[in-house]
This record gives C-alpha cells, sequence and structure tokens, in this order.
C-alpha cells in the first residue's frame, strides 16, 4: 500500500496503489474523509444563524441608503432590541413579521372594527366581540393599569398592537411604527409609555419593507407611517377622536450619516418655527450633547412631512411630534439605563409644556 496525502481531506490517509485508485469510487475517498475526521462537507443549508423570525432577532438598522430593494447594513445590535422591559404578551406580537406576505391589508370592515375597538378602550368603554375582526384583548404582566388589544396568534395579518391605560387621563399617545427597521425603538417606546404615564402605545408588528412587497407605484403597503388604509392608522383616527388636544409622539431612528447630528425634531411640517419642536431639541440636547437638529431649520432631511399620522393628529388641531435618532444615540440610550431616564423624563416634560 501506498501512503498518499488525500486533497479532499487534507490529512494523510492510507490508500491503496495508485492503480486500484482508479478503480475506487468516491463512496470510498468519502470513508477515507470519515476516518481521517476531516471537516470537508460544506455547510448544510438552512438556520444555520440566528433566526430573523420574531422579537428574539434583531432587526437590521435604518441606514441613510435603505430602500424597499436593499436591505440596511446590520449593525452590532445585540443591545438595542434584547431585554426590552416590554411586556412578553406586547412582544410576543412581532413574532414573524419580518416574514414576506406576513402583512395582509385590512378591508374597510376590519379597520371600522379596529376604530370602534380602539376608541371604546379609550373610553373605558367594554370592547364587545373583537375575535370576529381577529383580536383579542389581553392584560399585560407587571403593567397591571393597561391592557393590549393585539391579533389572535393565528390570524395575525400585520395589523398592529394598541396599548391603553384603563382610567387615564392623558392625552399623549406614544408610537413607533418601524419598530423593525428602526432599531431599539421598541424598548424605548415601551419606557417612554411608563415614564410618561401616556394615555396609549401603538406598535407596528411587521417589517415595514419585508412583509408586503412594494406596489407598482412605489409603495409599501405594510410601513404603517405612510399606509393611510392601515389598521394603524384607524387606531389612530380613534385616539384623535376620543382624547381632546391629542399629542402624539413616534420615535424612529436613522443610520449615522454626513448629517451631523445626533437626533432630528420635527412637527411633520414643512415650515419652520414649532414652539414643540424647539422646547424638545433643546431638552434632549441638554443632556445628550450636540447636535439635535430641528426640522425644518437645521436641516431639510427626516422631516416626516408624508407622515399620515401627523397629517389626521394635526388636522384634528393636536400635537405630532416626530424624533429621528441616530443609531448611535439608540445604543447610548439603551445601554445607559441613567441617560435613557434623563431623556425620557426630559422629552416628558417638554411634551407636557413649558
Amino acid at each position: 500500500m501506498t501512503r498518499q496525502k488525500s486533497k479532499a481531506c487534507g490529512a494523510s490517509c492510507t490508500l491503496p496503489p495508485v492503480a486500484d485508485m482508479r478503480r475506487i469510487t468516491s463512496l470510498a475517498l468519502a470513508l477515507c474523509a470519515g476516518v481521517a475526521a476531516c471537516r470537508c462537507s460544506p455547510v448544510p443549508h438552512g438556520n444555520v444563524g440566528p433566526s430573523t423570525d420574531g422579537p428574539a432577532a434583531s432587526p437590521p438598522m435604518k441606514t441613510a441608503a435603505a430602500s424597499a430593494s436593499t436591505s440596511p447594513a446590520t449593525t452590532d445590535s445585540a443591545a438595542l432590541d434584547t431585554d426590552t422591559g416590554c411586556p412578553a404578551a406586547l412582544a410576543e406580537t412581532r413574532r414573524g413579521g419580518m416574514r414576506p406576505g406576513a402583512y395582509v391589508a385590512p378591508t374597510d370592515t376590519q379597520r371600522g372594527a379596529a376604530h370602534a375597538a380602539v376608541a371604546k378602550l379609550l373610553r373605558g368603554e367594554p370592547v364587545g366581540d373583537v375575535a370576529a375582526f381577529g383580536f383579542e384583548v389581553v392584560p399585560l404582566e407587571g403593567w397591571g393599569d393597561a391592557v393590549l388589544l393585539r391579533e389572535v396568534a393565528d390570524k395575525r395579518r400585520g395589523g398592529g398592537a394598541y396599548v391603553v391605560r384603563k382610567g387615564g387621563s392623558s392625552t399623549l399617545v406614544v408610537q413607533a411604527p418601524h419598530t423593525f427597521f428602526d432599531e431599539g425603538t421598541f424598548p424605548l417606546a415601551c419606557e417612554l409609555f411608563q415614564r410618561t404615564r401616556a394615555r396609549a402605545l401603538f406598535i407596528n408588528t411587521v417589517h415595514r419593507y419585508k412583509a408586503a412587497p412594494q406596489t407598482p407605484d412605489g409603495r409599501h403597503p405594510s410601513d404603517m407611517a405612510h399606509a393611510p388604509a392601515s389598521t394603524f392608522q384607524s387606531a389612530t383616527e380613534a385616539a384623535v377622536e376620543v382624547v381632546p388636544h391629542v399629542s402624539v409622539v413616534q420615535l424612529h431612528g436613522f443610520a449615522d450619516r454626513q448629517l451631523g447630528g445626533r437626533a432630528v425634531v420635527s412637527s411633520g411640517e414643512k415650515r419652520g418655527g414649532s414652539p414643540l419642536v424647539a422646547r424638545v431639541a433643546r431638552a434632549i440636547e441638554e443632556i445628550v450633547g450636540p447636535r439635535v437638529l430641528k426640522y425644518p431649520e437645521d436641516t431639510s432631511e427626516l422631516g416626516a412631512t408624508t407622515n399620515v399620522q401627523g397629517a389626521i393628529v394635526r388636522r384634528a388641531g393636536g400635537q405630532f411630534l416626530h424624533i429621528e435618532m441616530a443609531d448611535g444615540l439608540r445604543r447610548d440610550l439603551l445601554r445607559d439605563a441613567a441617560l435613557r431616564a434623563k431623556v425620557l423624563d426630559a422629552l416628558g416634560a417638554a411634551l407636557a409644556g413649558p
């Protein structure tokens, strides 16, 4: 027998003479590879990495160049959407939200039923049979004074999740419409809701781009901030209808870029001079340092001028505030509980007035 080195194995294997090797089948070589304990096999296909299905997986961070057809760059996001501090029943509503086809647009009847249910919850009234349109009302462990209106697990279609504080008198509604794409906004929204004792918290439950295909005219049906015929919008309409002088604050995120700022604060209007925007920007900047930009005075980007929730809130005479946070700022907030508390308390105070 001639001792040769198998290229397939990368280790010395005892093989037959060369003449005999011509008659050895590929199976024999494979057995040799196994005897030599070589790692020759290709990596199997399938779930070899972390799952992207549901809240356990960190959604990709928004980047400046992200589009519907291009996934945003993945960054070190482990600290952004783990240990959220949000109730498990609420976090569970996001499971499966990265899956293509997870979003199904609601019918007018379903939107009307969701509007009525959220309005009744805000008024403190019994909601009736929400199961008829695929929803349920459940308690929230740790948040005993709040209830959650969510889709039944086997009937999920990306309809969002709606927390309402029982007997609440606040006029503040906290929203996070891009919790997958704008990493970290889910836990920040949960904490802001609690720290400010807000009246309600609304979140999306599917990815703004991945959950539904882009329409021929370039729209994204599962992008809750730009979907006027969504359940999320119907819930906002209910809040506008029930809560006098409602204030809606939305948390968003962007990747660090040449913008030169840590955050952008906007009312969603192209005209400047908003006292609320100035007050909030100043309050945040005093804690996190420069630069917290005001739209449109300091930047022409990230102004939320096409945000559909902002449009109906302003039309009804309410206040709408849109806060975009750089990924670095979101990391700082989620890694530093003391800093997070200071910023969220300052935001709450600024929203309450001078």
